[in-house]
């Protein structure tokens, strides 16, 4: 049998696995989540590292923060709750992105695109 910890959250979205104890959402929670950098979220949230790493669960960062474990969200059920594969799936160029890959489009300010092709995808179309 698998570890369920390794690539599934058990009984929780995988949003409450991006918030704090006071109910927002945090930077670094996030960037542990998708196994980004603390670095590519500061880059998302066009602020300095340090920044990020001191107030990453500010009231001004939690829009942006709160589109991106939706986003999250979205791939992991797509992923049939795999962790690994929705990790995998946001670093792999894709054909529908130009080649690029969604962490890629992400960073540099495109989020729309890539949340437009996981409605697609949620509508019918296969990622």
């Amino acid at each position: 049998m698998r570890s369920a910890a390794a690539t599934t959250f058990p009984d929780a979205p995988i949003l409450r696995q991006a918030i704090d104890e006071n109910g927002r959402y945090d930077a670094a929670k996030i960037a542990r989540l998708l196994d980004w950098t603390l670095s590519d979220l500061a880059q998302y949230l066009g602020r300095d590292p340090s920044t990020i790493s001191r107030f990453g669960a500010a009231p001004v960062h939690q829009e942006k923060l709160a589109a991106l474990a939706s986003l999250a969200q979205e791939v992991f059920e797509i992923m049939r709750e795999n962790l690994r594969s929705s990790r995998a799936w946001f670093r792999t160029p894709i054909r529908a992105l130009d080649g690029a890959s969604p962490q890629q489009l992400i960073l540099s300010g495109d989020f729309r695109r890539v949340s437009s092709l996981i409605k697609e995808s949620r509508s019918g179309l296969t990622l």
